[in-house]
């Protein structure tokens, strides 16, 4: 299948505060992705 989406290695940082370490991944033609937030 060919990917639409395609995320390698993304580090999110604010401040102090690392968000998103190290984050990979694919979607790929046809696929529904979801991202949810929690609180902290």
């Amino acid at each position: 299948m060919k990917n639409v989406i395609e995320v390698k290695n993304l580090t999110k940082e604010y401040k102090e505060l690392k968000a998103i370490d190290d984050l990979s991944f694919e979607v790929h033609e046809g696929e529904i992705l979801g991202l949810l937030r929690t609180k902290w």
